[in-house]
């Protein structure tokens, strides 16, 4: 019998490894909040747009990313009857999507094929763990049943599909459902997170008030009292949020979207533009750099003016790609969805 433990990424990995627990690792490394994500029926598909998509931020080369795509998917496939999978994810949105991804590619299997699977009931950041940490949790795992995996299976594909509606539909469900949004507060949940999770992923639409998503708003607001460094900037974005899924990274692309068009929210201090530099490259001299908001960028984060309609949109969320042509808009205050331009 082989135990598989699968979690979010090297920095979890590296922590459980440390732990000694038995079984083999595997890092479920993608950043699905970003970019195209269409169905993975057709994996060749998946992996070339996530390939190339991540490629074009410097992660590595396309290639590379899409070798990297088929050893891990081949990992999960070798699994079988008679083995088991534990998976290992936090309640953020960064790891809530590969959580959904990996059981709707389990609940695709015939069930007598399938691994037995359960899940550590990880209240926490799982990197920053203690090792001797990890050892409860696994004890206390908790056995997926098929209801888990179609729930998983059906938000998967709205969250892959060319339009947000049915995302939006299940999210309103389970939030009617599941009772418990943490795993201490019911021994028997198995997805206590995920809702939150979802919500917050229909928080990355454009707002009806002024265009902008919670994430950019966040940022905005962050800047409004005055200039501080990119380092600061990414620290304040991180404490809006109950849970920190944004990396560095994407962060810096997330200020180039506001910097880099025909009406800057956010310019250097000089007045340049904000290039993210590649993940590859140097870049401790951007962090380093102050940032302000423009006089617009003041107006936006008032809601006196609109940043998509100034500024245009062409951004993927998950199968849908929003462009001025035709996007939605999150209603913060309806938790509804708007559609635009169509």
């Amino acid at each position: 019998m082989l135990t598989l433990h699968l979690t979010n990424g090297d920095h979890a990995a590296s922590a459980l490894a440390r732990s000694g627990l038995p079984g083999d690792i595997l890092s479920w490394r993608d950043l699905l909040h970003d970019g195209p994500v269409p169905s993975d029926r057709d994996r060749v598909a998946f992996r070339r747009a996530r390939g190339e998509f991540l490629s074009s931020r410097g992660w590595m080369s396309q290639s590379a990313l899409i070798a990297d795509f088929e050893e891990r998917d081949a990992r999960l496939d070798e699994v079988g009857a008679g083995d088991e999978v534990v998976l290992w994810f936090e309640p953020d949105l960064y790891d809530q999507l590969q959580l959904l991804q990996v059981l709707a590619r389990l609940a695709g299997r015939p069930a007598h094929t399938r691994p037995a699977l359960t899940i550590a009931p990880a209240d926490c950041y799982l990197g920053p763990l203690a090792p001797e940490k990890f050892a409860p949790l696994y004890r206390n795992r908790r056995p997926m049943q098929d209801s888990d995996l179609a729930i998983a299976a059906s938000a998967w594909e709205a969250f892959t599909a060319a339009t947000p509606d049915a995302l939006l539909a299940i999210t309103d469900r389970l939030d009617l459902e599941v009772k418990a949004r943490a795993y201490a507060y019911d021994d028997a949940e198995r997805l206590p997170h995920l809702v939150a999770a979802l919500r917050r992923q229909l928080e990355e639409y454009p707002d009806t008030k002024a265009g902008l998503s919670r994430s950019e708003r966040q940022l905005c607001e962050a800047l409004a009292p005055g200039t501080i460094t990119l380092a600061k900037l990414f620290a304040a974005q991180q404490t809006a949020e109950s849970w920190v899924w944004l990396g560095d990274w994407s962060f810096a692309w997330y200020v180039q979207r506001l910097s880099d068009c025909a009406h800057p929210l956010v310019v250097h201090t000089n007045g340049s533009r904000v290039i993210a530099p590649l993940r590859e490259a140097d870049g401790k001299a951007f962090w380093e750099r102050p940032v302000q908001l423009t006089p617009l960028g003041h107006d936006v984060v008032r809601d006196r003016a609109d940043h998509v309609r100034l500024n245009g949109i062409d951004r993927w969320i998950g199968g849908v790609q929003c462009n001025v042509s035709r996007h939605w808009r999150w209603d913060p205050h309806r938790h509804a969805l708007v559609i635009c331009g169509a």
